[in-house]
């Protein structure tokens, strides 16, 4: 491998194993199922890259077939985790093993004949059939909760990841045929549907609305967490909707949600999570007042 494409993968696997690392911290911070999920697909893509690289130093069909077969993996795991996301119907589920099947069988077999542009043809469609549920049924989720958000990544990643697929189409022959081409391709390809993830991992490890350190309280909304925390000063709802400057109503819909979210049925419990809590887990700012 020359030193260009040395550099270009270098920097690739750089910012891929530390979106791992980080996402790892934080499911090892908040052991969120969806975050897990998370964690796997770049994990996948993170062994994708490796592959890409091998195939582009040695440059064998032997490679090519063991990229495009590492590539399925990708066609499982990131539709399980956006349909999981996403609240798809289950009875979706059982596409993604067809179509991965059928694309496997007509990826090989476009490369046994070399028809290296229909392959990319065929992956938009294969890939557009897949992710398209994710579009079209979506889970509603309270604004600014943890799920909302990685709603909202997912969906500009998986756009931002069709769009290259898409353009891979003209762009074909010269991601083949040219070195340094086929290098910045990929690696830009790589990158780019890893930004809306980092600047997650960047608000998510750093941002201080969280009132407690327990796991369930990452899924609360903010306004969820100032309620939560009015509640745990001791101040009464219609205090509350004062402080806030919102209605008593509101108030009372942000008190029903946490409960939902924490699984507990009125405030003297949610005051014992934190007392758990503080027992855990460093105190943090937000902590109520004594």
């Amino acid at each position: 491998m020359n030193t260009v494409n040395l550099i270009i993968w270098t920097s690739v696997y750089s910012v891929s194993l530390a979106h791992i690392v980080l996402f790892a911290l934080i499911y090892s911070k908040y052991k969120n199922k969806i975050e897990l999920f998370y964690l796997i697909v770049l994990i996948n893509i993170f062994i994708l890259a490796v592959i890409i690289m091998l195939s582009l130093m040695f440059n064998n069909s032997n490679v090519i077939i063991i990229l495009v077969n590492c590539i399925l993996t990708l066609y499982i795991t990131v539709p399980l985790y956006g349909y999981y996301l996403f609240g798809v119907n289950k009875k979706y589920y059982k596409n993604i093993f067809i179509l991965v099947i059928l694309e496997a069988v007509t990826d090989n077999i476009l490369i046994m004949l070399n028809a290296m542009n229909i392959l990319y043809v065929s992956r938009v469609v294969f890939y557009f059939l897949l992710l398209i549920p994710i579009f079209i049924h979506k889970k509603k989720y309270e604004k600014n909760s943890m799920e909302w958000k990685m709603q909202k990544i997912t969906k500009i990643t998986v756009t931002t990841f069709l769009v290259f697929m898409i353009l891979s189409i003209p762009f074909s022959k010269y991601i083949f045929e040219i070195s340094y081409f086929s290098s910045l391709w990929w690696a830009a390809f790589t990158l780019s549907y890893q930004i809306p993830g980092l600047l997650y991992c960047k608000k998510r490890l750093f941002d201080n609305d969280v009132l407690f350190g327990k796991a369930e309280m990452a899924s609360l909304s903010k306004r969820e967490n100032e309620v939560a925390l009015a509640i745990c000063n001791g101040l009464k709802y219609e205090e509350i909707a004062q402080k806030m400057c919102v209605s008593l109503s509101t108030v009372k819909k942000h008190s029903f949600n946490l409960y939902r979210k924490l699984g507990i049925n009125n405030n003297r419990e949610l005051m014992q999570i934190f007392m758990e809590s503080q027992k855990n887990d460093t105190p943090q700012q937000n902590k109520p007042s004594q």
